[in-house]
C-alpha cells in the first residue's frame, strides 16, 4: 500500500501525541501521582496503531514498548517518578526524532536499544544511566513548524496568501477613497462606506484563521527548562500562564527561539543552586513563570525568575570595559537604559563561557526579532530578587494600525501600540546639552530623537512655529520622536522588507498606497537606542 500521501497527517498527528505525552509525563512527575497515566496510555497507543498503519515499524515498537511502561505504572507495579519520567521522555525524544526524520522522507531510527532498556525497566536503574543511552540527536532536527494545531489541516500557504489578498484589497480601498473624496463623489460614499465594513469584516475573519493558541509552542518549554535544571544541579519551579492566548501563527513562529534563549538565560543565570539560595534564606527550588496575557490589541510575554537579578553596576562596568560608553555616559544611564544595554550585540556579564553564556548573549538577537515584529522589550531586575523581561507584541503583523508622519521626503508609519501621545512644542523648549536634546514635560526631561537626522533627510528649511513629536516609551522610559508633520492615523498591510532593505537599521516593514507611494514602518525601539 502508497502510504505517502499521508505521510503529512501523520506526521502532524504523531506530534500532537508526543507533545501531549511529554507534558503529561512532567505533570505526573510533578504531582506525584499516575492520574495523567491513562490518558498517556490513549496517546501511545494511537501513535503505535498509527505507526503500524503507515507500516513504520521502528516507530510501532518503540511506541509499543513505551505502552507496556504505562501499563506497569497504571497497574502499581511501577511509581511515576524521575526514573520512569525520564524514560519516558527518552522514548518521546527518540520518537520525535523518528518523526522528523520521516517528515523528510527517510527511514525512521530503529532505537532497538532504547526499546529493549524501556522492557526490562527496574526502579533500580539511575536517572544519570537513563540521560546517558539517549539516543543522539540528528542533525537538522526540530519542531515542524507547520504542526500548528490540532484543528488545522489546510495548508498554511494557503492561509498566507488569503492575508496577502486581504491586504491588497485594503490597498485598493485607499485608492478607491482618494478617487471619491478627490473628485467628490458623494453617491459612492455609501456604497464605499458599507463595502469598507465589508472589507473589515473579511480582514478579522482572515487573521483569526491564522490565530493559534499559545500551548501549540509552549507545550516543548518545561521539558527544556527540567532537563536545563538536570543538568546545572538546579530546582526550578516552572510554571505557564495564558496558554490558551491566540498569536498570529507567523508571530508564534518566529518568538519560540527568543523565549527559549530567555528561559535558558534564566536557569542557567539567573536562579541559584539549592544550597545557594538556602544560605540566602530563600526556598531551595527556584521560581520560574512564563505568562501570557492580552491587552486591547496587544500581546504580552513575560518570563520571570526570583534569580539573583542582575547588577547595574556591573553592566555599566562591563560596558565601559567593551568601549561601548565612557564612564561619564555610563554614569548618566538610568536604570532603564542600564539593563538594555545586556542588549547589545556581543554583551555578556558571563565570567566563564560555556554553551549557554552569560544574560547579555543573544539578547541582540532577542531584541532585533521583537522589533523586527512590531513589538518592545522591556527588563525590570533586582539585585537578589530576580528579574521580569517583558515582550509586548501586536496579535498580527499583517495589518497594523499605525500612525503617519513626514520625514523629509519619507512618510514614515509609527505602529499605534507603541504611540503613548503626541505633543507639539516651540523649538525654543527644547534643550540641547552634550548628552542630547531633551524637553521639559510633566516635571519630567524627556530624551528627543529627531526622525529627518535618524533617517538622513533635510531638516526642515522654514523655522516652524511648533514642532510636532510622537511620545514613545523605551523599557517604560518616556521618550520623543522630532517629525515634519503628523498626517493622521492609518490601516496598512505591511510587507517584511527583503535584502538589502532589510538591513537598514530602524525599519521594520512598509507598504505600497493605491497611489504607489511606499510608507517605511518605523522601528521606534531603534530610533530611541539612537544617541543623535
Amino acid at each position: 500500500m502508497d502510504t505517502s500521501r499521508y505521510r503529512d497527517l501523520f506526521v502532524s498527528e504523531s506530534q500532537e501525541h508526543l507533545n501531549a505525552l511529554a507534558a503529561l509525563a512532567l505533570k505526573c512527575e510533578e504531582n506525584g501521582d499516575a492520574a495523567p497515566v491513562h490518558e498517556m496510555f490513549r496517546h501511545a497507543h494511537s501513535l503505535k496503531g498509527m505507526a503500524a498503519t503507515m507500516q513504520f515499524t521502528p516507530v510501532s515498537t518503540l511506541a509499543h514498548a513505551l505502552e507496556e511502561l504505562l501499563v506497569k505504572i497504571r497497574d502499581g507495579k511501577l511509581t511515576a517518578d524521575q526514573g520512569t519520567v525520564d524514560l519516558i521522555l527518552a522514548a518521546v525524544t527518540a520518537l520525535e526524532q523518528s518523526v522528523f526524520l520521516i517528515s523528510q522522507s527517510r527511514e525512521p531510527l530503529a532505537n532497538t536499544d532504547l526499546s529493549n532498556r524501556i522492557s526490562h525497566y527496574t526502579p533500580s536503574q539511575t536517572a544519570h544511566q537513563q540521560q546517558a543511552s539517549q539516543t543522539t540527536t540528528p542533525a537538522g532536527y526540530g519542531f515542524r513548524k507547520t504542526d500548528d494545531s490540532a484543528t488545522t489541516r489546510i495548508k498554511t500557504e494557503l492561509l498566507d496568501r488569503l492575508v496577502t489578498l486581504s491586504g491588497e484589497l485594503l490597498t485598493a480601498r485607499h485608492t478607491f477613497e482618494e478617487v471619491i473624496q478627490r473628485r467628490q463623489l458623494t453617491e459612492l460614499q455609501q456604497p464605499f462606506k458599507e463595502l469598507s465594513t465589508l472589507l473589515r469584516l473579511l480582514q478579522n475573519e482572515v487573521i483569526q484563521a491564522r490565530m493559534v493558541p499559545f500551548g501549540t509552542i509552549a507545550e516543548r518549554f518545561p521539558r527544556m527548562v527540567r532537563d536545563l535544571a538536570q543538568r546545572n544541579g538546579k530546582e526550578v519551579r516552572f510554571r505557564i500562564e495564558g496558554e490558551g492566548i491566540e498569536l498570529d501563527r507567523s508571530i508564534l513562529q518566529q518568538i519560540t527561539e527568543p523565549l527559549m534563549h530567555l528561559l535558558r538565560n534564566a536557569v542557567d543565570h539567573g536562579i541559584e543552586t539549592s544550597v545557594l539560595r538556602s544560605a540566602l534564606g530563600k526556598s531551595p527550588a527556584g521560581n520560574l513563570k512564563l505568562t501570557v496575557s492580552r491587552q486591547a490589541d496587544r500581546i504580552l510575554l513575560q518570563v520571570c525568575d526570583d534569580g539573583n537579578g542582575m547588577a547595574p553596576d556591573r553592566i555599566r562596568a562591563k560596558a565601559v570595559d567593551l568601549g561601548l560608553l565612557t564612564r561619564s555616559q555610563a554614569a548618566a544611564l538610568s536604570i532603564e537604559e542600564t539593563l538594555l544595554l545586556v542588549c547589545t550585540p556581543g554583551f555578556s556579564t558571563a565570567e566563564q563561557v560555556s554553551d549557554i553564556s552569560g544574560r547579555g548573549v543573544g539578547m541582540d538577537v532577542v531584541r532585533s526579532v521583537i522589533q523586527t515584529l512590531g513589538g518592545t522589550l522591556t527588563i525590570d531586575s533586582t539585585p537578589g530578587k530576580g528579574t521580569d523581561i517583558t515582550l509586548i507584541l501586536p496579535i498580527s503583523t499583517a495589518i497594523m494600525h499605525a500612525l503617519l508622519v513626514a520625514c523629509g521626503e519619507l512618510q514614515i508609519a509609527v505602529p499605534i501600540n507603541a504611540v503613548t501621545g503626541t505633543l507639539e512644542i516651540c523649538p525654543a523648549a527644547i534643550n540641547r546639552t552634550n548628552g542630547g536634546a531633551t524637553v521639559h514635560l510633566n516635571g519630567n526631561e524627556i530624551p528627543l530623537r529627531s526622525l529627518a537626522r535618524f533617517f538622513h533627510q533635510p531638516e526642515p528649511q522654514d523655522q516652524l512655529a511648533l514642532l510636532p513629536v510622537v511620545l514613545i516609551e523605551s523599557n517604560r522610559q518616556p521618550m520623543g520622536l522630532l517629525a515634519d508633520r503628523i498626517l493622521g492615523q492609518h490601516e496598512l498591510f505591511i510587507r517584511p522588507l527583503q535584502p538589502p532593505l532589510s538591513s537598514l537599521r530602524g525599519l521594520s516593514g512598509a507598504c505600497l498606497t493605491g497611489s504607489g507611494q511606499i510608507i517605511f514602518m518605523v522601528d521606534p525601539a531603534a530610533c530611541a537606542a539612537a544617541r543623535l
